[in-house]
């Protein structure tokens, strides 16, 4: 039954990938007859081809369009980015239990492991003959996952994965994948191609309206079969590792990725984008997770898996109805499992995955311990919030670099929502305001040796401040914000620390002794995505090869156009000829003999004449491909002259093929 499904799988993701090409290919050759048809006209018939511009400018960069995007569906999938190759003797523990778990499953183990650096794991094939022949597997594997994630849930994990083999998901899955990579490929570009300057006069819309039509059918079918591959796959786990396990893991895996990323984002890439990075990501990250905060926020994530932001186009069914429908199956009888050891045993694999990662992401880092660069990402932060408050704070006109006074002294006056118009624009305002000027005035005491930054992974940075240990600080610049009466209560405090509010503040990392910089890219400066930039790229080719073919093209009009009668052709009209009337002269009317007992009378003859029609000295010539009026002239022995009197022409020499000409009658051939 299994073989049989997914046999019918394989021919409907064959199916759906037949019907892009399909469509995408009929467009194309409309594309193509329309250009075809314009090019034709622009040699037969130049004057009546004025707007081949608007057809040749509006196709082509439509079609190139569609043809790359056509080109994407025959790509095999890349591999995740910073993706390193494990082998056996570096991860002997690793396979072993790869294998294991694919003999249990009763299915042919991959033969390619790779580790990265998501906290994530997934299987791919690369089929042969369109998915109906066996090819080579892979699996990918977080490190997140190897080190974070317990035995058992590990295992299940796995089991999952190669469950999609044991279903045969992979084999057709590539086709499914390639083809809707080709489809968001073939949008974008047609949208891009759109809107740009080139093709506002194209027909990239009426491409994109067709594949759009094609695209929502295609992802909700495609989607509804990937979907249930997944509840497949779970119930393989479940049927290896027990439900109660299984769904461990999904709870475990779903929080692990949100805190992943969230350290990634907005710990690791912000400081990264300065120079820095820690010597160890991992040992950074499990700093992170030994924070009480972040476990009572994994715990709580656990307990209540939400998926914000879900995309309506996820492969994967919603967590919460998978939860449902694991838990809901009977527990069976689980083996126990004996812990072998650390899976990977060369420190060198998770390295290469370390480094991969952040050289993927940007340049050259300087490397840092956990505990500077803890150091360092806390005060860069509160430089980076400062830095963005004293911009806000400054007058216009005013050179001078604003100090934490300027600030107080904008607050004392009243002038709080300015400040906020021009530096925050998060939902609630003031808090942000305020969260500026306590990053200030920690950085103004930090810049005076009176206190020092240190990391909170749960509000990014914390002012330790010995001559403040209650932390009243933080309360006091919340009320400044909100009142006037506040400012005093701040300046007051700040005058007990010692600090001088009118001295510059330090905008620098004391932590290395380099400058703060931005730790964020501001939004005037942001950076368009690579995709983004090579399909602007792509299309400033497009536009030079479509105006090169504008010119080519123009200049083969213009010599069509040379010695053409741009003037409606001449149609001569022929003298209708009416025959006179004539009347019978009056006859004399005697009386007819009747017969005896007859009444009728006979009929009276009447008389009618018919007279022949003038002959006119003339004939009637067509015209076909090929006539000149001179050898015409020549046929018929008379000249060029008389045949342009005869028929009105005037000076004009050009002939139209089916034209009708008048020839006078010379009574002899030949030409004079």
């Amino acid at each position: 039954m299994t073989a049989v499904l997914g046999w019918l799988r394989g021919l409907f993701a064959v199916g759906l990938l037949a019907g892009f090409y399909v469509v995408a290919s009929t467009l194309l050759v409309t594309d193509v007859a329309l250009v075809a048809a314009m090019l034709w006209l622009i040699v037969e018939a130049p004057s009546r081809a004025g707007n081949w511009s608007l057809v040749l400018g509006g196709s082509i960069p439509a079609a190139v369009a569609l043809l790359y995007g056509i080109a994407t569906v025959s790509r095999t999938e890349e591999h995740p980015p910073a993706a390193v190759l494990v082998s056996r003797a570096e991860a002997p523990g690793l396979w072993r239990l790869v294998e294991d778990l694919a003999g249990q499953l009763r299915t042919r183990p991959p033969d390619r492991i790779y580790l990265t650096p998501e906290a994530n794991a997934s299987v791919s094939e690369q089929a042969r003959l369109l998915g109906f022949a066996v090819g080579d597997r892979t699996m990918y594997l977080g490190v997140p996952l190897l080190r974070w994630l317990k035995p058992m849930e590990l295992r299940a994990v796995l089991c999952h994965e190669l469950g999609h083999y044991a279903g045969r998901h992979t084999r057709f899955g590539a086709l499914t994948y390639r083809g809707a990579a080709a489809l968001g490929s073939t949008l974008f570009r047609l949208r891009m191609t759109a809107r740009s300057e080139e093709a506002r006069s194209g027909y990239a819309w009426l491409f994109h309206s067709v594949i759009s039509c094609y695209g929502w059918l295609y992802f909700r079918l495609s989607l509804a079969v990937r979907r249930r591959q997944e509840l497949e796959a779970d119930a393989e786990a479940v049927a290896a590792v027990g439900p109660a396990v299984t769904a461990d893991a999904l709870r475990a895996v779903h929080a692990l990725a949100i805190t992943w990323a969230g350290f990634e984002s907005r710990y690791l890439r912000p400081v990264q984008r300065l120079g820095f990075a820690p010597e160890d990501v991992f040992e950074a990250f499990a700093a992170m997770l030994d924070d009480p905060y972040v476990r009572e926020r994994m715990a709580d994530l656990r307990e209540h898996p939400v998926e914000a932001g879900r995309s309506p186009l996820d492969s994967h069914p919603p967590l919460t109805r998978r939860l449902a429908l694991i838990e809901a199956r009977p527990a069976g009888d689980i083996p126990d499992v004996v812990d072998d050891g650390p899976l990977v045993t060369a420190d060198r694999v998770v390295r290469r995955v370390r480094q991969s990662m952040l050289d993927k992401a940007g340049g050259p880092v300087t490397e840092l311990s956990v505990t500077t660069w803890a150091d360092l990402a806390a005060e860069a932060f509160a430089v980076e919030l400062a830095s963005l408050l004293l911009d806000a704070a400054r007058g216009v006109g005013v050179t001078a670099r604003p100090t934490l006074a300027t600030v107080l002294d904008r607050l004392e006056r009243g002038e709080p929502t300015e400040l906020i118009r021009r530096f925050a624009d998060a939902p609630e305002p003031e808090e942000q305001l305020a969260e500026a000027l306590y990053a200030l005035t920690g950085q103004a005491l930090a810049g005076a040796g009176r206190a020092r930054w240190t990391l909170s992974w749960t509000h990014g940075y914390l002012l330790d401040c010995p001559q403040d240990p209650a932390g009243r600080l933080e309360d006091l610049v919340a009320a400044a914000v909100r009142n006037r009466a506040g400012v005093h209560a701040l300046r007051r405090e700040l005058a007990r620390l010692g600090l001088d509010t009118e001295a510059p503040v330090v905008l620098a990392l004391r932590t290395v002794a380099a400058p703060a910089g931005r730790t964020t890219v501001p939004r005037t400066t942001r950076r368009a995505p690579d995709l983004v930039l090579g399909e602007l790229a792509r299309q400033r080719k497009v536009a030079k090869a479509t105006v090169g073919a504008l010119i080519a093209t123009g200049v083969v009009w213009g010599i069509a156009l040379i010695g053409t009668d741009p003037s409606p052709p001449y149609r001569p009209t022929f003298p209708t000829v009416a025959a006179p009337q004539y009347s019978p002269a009056p006859q004399p009317t005697l009386p007819l003999p009747t017969r005896p007992g007859l009444d009728m009378p006979l009929p009276t003859p009447s008389l009618s004449f018919t007279l022949p029609l003038p002959d006119f000295p003339y004939r009637i010539h067509r015209v076909v491909p090929g006539d000149t009026l001179s050898g015409i002239a020549c046929r018929y022995g008379t000249t060029v002259e008389a045949l342009q009197e005869y028929n009105d022409m005037g000076r004009r020499t050009g002939l139209i093929a089916g034209q009708r000409l008048l020839v006078p009658e010379s009574g002899r051939a030949g030409c004079r």
